[in-house]
Parts: C-alpha cells; sequence; structure tokens
C-alpha cells in the first residue's frame, strides 16, 4: 500500500515572521484582490462585518489594526479592524461608515483590496444597482470659514464672523428650510442660539458648527485649520457634554475641492442621544489633547424660536 501524500495546509492567519522578512505590502506585480459581502441583519445588529475566511488566509497577515476604505467619490474612512480566531473583522467606526452611506440589509459590497491595508468599496442597492454617492454630499467644504469671500457676506451673514475669534473659528451654513413660516421660526431661533453660543467665549481653541442635515445623519466636519493643528494623527476624539457623558467618535479624512485635506467625526449616536435637530447650534472646545476630548456645548434652535 502506498505511503499517504502530505497536504499542506495553512494553520496561521498571521505566521511568524523572520529576520525581520515581512510579505509585501503592496499589489505591485499582481491582480487586486477582491471580496463581495451582502448586509444581513446579523450584520447590522453586530455592527461589525466579517471579511471572508479565504481573503484572511492569503492577506490577513499584512493588514493593519486599521483599514482605511475608499467610496468611488474620493472620500477616505478610517476603520479599526478586529482579529481573532482565524477571523478579522470590519469593527470600529463600521457602524458610522454604514449610517454615513445609508447602507441597508439586502445591500450588496464589493471590496477591492490596494495594498497596505486600503480597501476601495463600491456600494449595490436592493435593485442591484450601484449607488452613486455625490462628490460634495450637499456639505462641500466652502462652507469653512476659511473659504469666505467678502463679496458673500449679506445681513444674514454678520451672524457668521468670517475670521477667528479668540482662538475659535465659525463655520458658516446656509438655511435650507421650507415653507416660509418654518424658515422664519428656524431661523429665528438659530440666529438666537447662535447669539447664545457666542456668549461662550472659550479660553481653549474651538470652533462652532450650525447643524445641517449631513450633520444628523452622523457626518461632523471639522474646519481645515482646527484639524490640522488638534486632530492630526488622532483616529479617535472624545465628545463631552456638559454633565460629563462621553461619546467616542472615529476621525476620517476627508478631500474637498482644495487641496487642502480636513477631518471627519463619526457622532451619529452622539447626535440621537442628544436628539439634535438641524438648525442647532454647537459649540466644540479643545480641553483635552491626549486623548483629544471636545467639550460640546449645545444650543437647541426650537428653544429659542418662541417669541
Amino acid at each position: 500500500m502506498a505511503p499517504k501524500k502530505s497536504r499542506t495546509r495553512r494553520t496561521r492567519v498571521f505566521p511568524n515572521r523572520r529576520n525581520g522578512h515581512r510579505p509585501p505590502s503592496c499589489m505591485a506585480g499582481r491582480r487586486h484582490s477582491h471580496f463581495f459581502k451582502i448586509i444581513l441583519p446579523s450584520s447590522i445588529d453586530g455592527k461589525k462585518l466579517r471579511i471572508p475566511v479565504k481573503f484572511v488566509m492569503e492577506f490577513g497577515d499584512e493588514l493593519s489594526d486599521v483599514a482605511t476604505l475608499t467610496v468611488p467619490n474620493g472620500h477616505l474612512w478610517q476603520v479599526g479592524l478586529e482579529k481573532g480566531n482565524k477571523e478579522i473583522w470590519f469593527d470600529d467606526g463600521w457602524q458610522d461608515f454604514m449610517e454615513h452611506h445609508s447602507i441597508n440589509y439586502g445591500y450588496f459590497l464589493v471590496f477591492r483590496y490596494e495594498g497596505n491595508s486600503k480597501f476601495h468599496v463600491l456600494v449595490f442597492d436592493n435593485t442591484a444597482t450601484e449607488i452613486q454617492y455625490p462628490r460634495s454630499k450637499n456639505c462641500k467644504l466652502e462652507d469653512e470659514v476659511d473659504k469666505l469671500k467678502e463679496n458673500e457676506m449679506s445681513n444674514s451673514d454678520k451672524l457668521f464672523p468670517k475670521h477667528e475669534v479668540d482662538g475659535g473659528t465659525y463655520v458658516r451654513e446656509r438655511f435650507s428650510g421650507t415653507s416660509s413660516k418654518g424658515r422664519l421660526m428656524m431661523s429665528r431661533g438659530r440666529g438666537r442660539a447662535i447669539k447664545a453660543a457666542r456668549l461662550l467665549k472659550p479660553k481653549s481653541p474651538w470652533f462652532m458648527a450650525i447643524l445641517r442635515p449631513y450633520h444628523i445623519r452622523g457626518t461632523l466636519y471639522v474646519p481645515v485649520g482646527f484639524a490640522s493643528k488638534y486632530l492630526s494623527g488622532h483616529p479617535f476624539v472624545k465628545l463631552e457634554t456638559c454633565d460629563g457623558k462621553q461619546w467616542r467618535g472615529r476621525c476620517c479624512e476627508h478631500r474637498g475641492g482644495s487641496s487642502k485635506s480636513g477631518k471627519t467625526v463619526g457622532w451619529g449616536q452622539f447626535c440621537r442621544d442628544n436628539k439634535l435637530e438641524e438648525g442647532d447650534v454647537c459649540v466644540f472646545e479643545l480641553i483635552k489633547r491626549k486623548p483629544v476630548v471636545l467639550k460640546v456645548s449645545i444650543f437647541h434652535s426650537v428653544d429659542y424660536a418662541v417669541n
């Protein structure tokens, strides 16, 4: 009886490296690797997504603790990778990615691995059609104060200084109400909330945002100047309300129309827990740098709209 031939089988997801050798992290000289995932109820409930085992067996050893996801509109997202039991999951920050892109049950996602823990992601809806996300997402960085022009100033703009005052940066937002009565009430409440917020005069670096729909959906856009000076190199920030409660938000790169790169912070849970609505005003004050903690003072516009 002929002896059985031994079979070579990988037994470890993350092989030992000898003599400092590391598998190449770039994809030069070989085709990009792809995998797809269908969003199931378990993925939504668990707020994380498992990477296919076969992909992990081939590339798991070169994945870092943080993956960079890029969608066709150019936006970059950093998502934590949970590793264990020969499995890897998109975990910390994945829920923010899902919420921002309105990914629901039954959606179909195609991931193209480009090396160095970077993935290009295509999103298909329930009709099997790729979703074309707008590049600006209706929230261009031109709304930032440092891009306001002198000839854009109007009577309503007087509430929004276009320069830094007392170490803080104001973020200009255009009103997008519906009925004339609703616009009047919200504009009145927003204006009063802004005036109340300006009375704070924080001693530490700060910026102010007047909330738009994309904020409520979970994306906080941080002014480029503030982000480059205080958030660079920080994958997370903590948002703290006046009662001392804290929420953690993941920082992601955001590239606008200019060469400068800003930051976004995922804060969907913060918005829900604090019942934030369009027109509300938030002042973000840097009270700690390592780790970054931003104290958030909230001014609900509805509280200022009456009378």
